[in-house]
């Protein structure tokens, strides 16, 4: 599995605006755990590392660090 900057446990996010146009991309940890439901996960994990930081917009990944890995996508509000 790859990770994305130094930090193996670190993932790319990229934000896009409601319109669809991307925004910005971040470096996020991947803090929600390796097993278990892989959306809880993603939402844990932009959660903590961002707060209410860009939660409206839909964030993301695609090489979440999880079991069963895929790309996956939290729309705007769903990880508040």
């Amino acid at each position: 599995m790859t990770h994305y900057i130094h930090d193996a446990t670190s993932v790319r996010v990229d934000f896009f605006k409601p319109s669809g146009k991307w925004y910005e991309t971040e470096a996020v940890k991947w803090i929600g755990g390796y097993d278990g439901d892989i959306h809880e996960a993603f939402a844990e994990s932009l959660r903590q590392h961002l707060g209410n930081r860009m939660c409206d917009m839909d964030a993301v990944c695609l090489e979440p660090y999880h079991r069963f890995a895929h790309p996956i996508q939290i729309k705007s509000g769903e990880w508040k």
